[in-house]
């Protein structure tokens, strides 16, 4: 029968299986929720192209898969495995922090932490990997960047210090595991998606209650010292327009007083 339709079946049976490259496109286009027309648009090319390449009909060529991936805000990282899936070189370079490439970018760091003093200020890498902070994170978390980022999201997450000491916690964690489920959907990165399962595990063994509603702007700890209320607003900073892996994934996190109590506050914790 196979044959009097004119088909083979291993032809029929290698037509079933997509391509490595095609089957990580086909997931990164529906994370975006984006059809192959749609995708075609944006990518300057056309959705039987796009069809083709899921299916593993067609090999796309390194500017194509970079078009690709730029459409679907594919990370940095993800970009260079979709080349290795594709049988290209990569085309992004991941040196680590310490390498002398990096100098320039160290040399930033280095004048933010430092120029931040006295307030609080961190450096991540992807999955909440603690990398530097100053004085100020010191004071406030000591030994923070020693920790896991297990340990990490225990201790923010978890009934113990932290809890503790934040009022509005239950607000400042629900916003946290947005955070990880934002950077998660972003990359298709395990270790990621362990840690926002983790996060989310703490949360959804918190005792259901009503939500504080704030006027502030933004969601940031508030911190319990004494008979005190030090209050705080929080920024990131990061390399936008990074074309190396490691620049790419750094996030200065940054801590503000927001009043002149909590400016008092920090000043005073810095001379003492």
């Amino acid at each position: 029968m196979t044959r009097a339709l004119g088909y083979s079946p291993a032809v029929f049976d290698r037509a079933q299986r997509r391509s490595p490259f095609g089957e990580q496109l086909r997931q990164w286009r529906r994370r975006a929720g984006l059809s192959q027309l749609q995708l075609a648009a944006q990518a300057s090319t056309t959705s039987r192209h796009v069809s083709f390449i899921e299916t593993g009909r067609s090999r796309p060529g390194h500017e194509l898969v970079l078009r690709l991936a730029r459409a679907l805000d594919v990370p940095l990282r993800e970009r260079n495995a979709l080349l290795a899936a594709a049988g290209l070189a990569p085309t992004y370079t991941s040196h680590a922090l310490a390498d002398a490439e990096m100098r320039p970018i160290s040399l930033v760091i280095e004048r933010v932490l430092k120029g931040h003093d006295p307030y609080p200020a961190w450096v991540f890498a992807r999955g909440l990997r603690p990398l530097a902070s100053n004085a100020a994170a010191e004071r406030i978390f000591p030994g923070l960047t020693t920790m896991s980022p297990e340990a990490i999201v225990d201790l923010w997450f978890g009934d113990g210090p932290f809890r503790a000491m934040v009022e509005n916690w239950r607000d400042v964690v629900t916003a946290g595991v947005d955070a990880l489920r934002r950077e998660s959907m972003q990359a298709l990165d395990a270790s990621v998606s362990a840690l926002l399962d983790r996060a989310e595990r703490h949360l959804a063994a918190l005792s259901e209650g009503p939500t504080a509603r704030s006027t502030f702007p933004v969601v940031c700890p508030r911190f319990r010292v004494g008979d005190r209320t030090i209050r705080t607003v929080s920024a990131v900073l990061r390399f936008d327009t990074a074309i190396d892996v490691t620049t790419s994934e750094l996030r200065i996190e940054l801590m503000f007083p927001a009043d002149d109590e909590s400016e008092a506050f920090f000043r005073a914790a810095a001379s003492g």
